[in-house]
């Protein structure tokens, strides 16, 4: 199967092992493409939905997600839409931008977002990069 991210490496650190007086080792998920481990899973997925048939990508996201599934899209030759809240870093959208998304600011919220991603992937072919199955609580 297709691999979008890189095996990266798991650095002790001297200092957090200090601290908590055991072995610690870092897992350097920073030096992904997408910069954070989110990669791993959502491209995962995309791989498998387009050989499955997927036309299109869908994400809600604040940040790393959309940028991961932007990513995993360039790399498929898939387009990508990513549902972000309107208090979402234009440095951020700008990023999503940059691997070639389509985004729109949807909404105060990321539940807001992720509704009306879900709505989005509604269509045949869409789907969405990763799932919640339950809103996350903002209480």
């Amino acid at each position: 199967m297709l691999s979008l991210h890189y095996e990266t490496p798991l650095v002790e650190s001297v200092v957090i092992s200090q601290v908590a007086g055991c072995r610690v080792s870092l897992k350097l998920e920073n030096l992904q493409n997408t910069g954070s481990y989110k990669i791993r899973g959502i491209a995962y997925r995309c791989v498998n939905e387009k050989e499955r048939g997927c036309i299109r990508l869908v994400s809600s996201s604040g940040g790393n997600a959309g940028i991961a599934t932007a990513y995993a899209g360039r790399k498929l030759d898939l387009p990508v839409t990513v549902v972000v809240p309107q208090s979402t870093p234009q440095v951020t959208v700008k990023r999503i931008e940059r691997e070639g998304a389509a985004v729109i600011l949807h909404g105060k919220t990321w539940n807001e977002a992720n509704d009306y991603s879900l709505d989005l992937a509604s269509q045949p072919g869409w789907i969405v990069s990763w799932h919640v199955s339950t809103r996350v609580s903002t209480s």
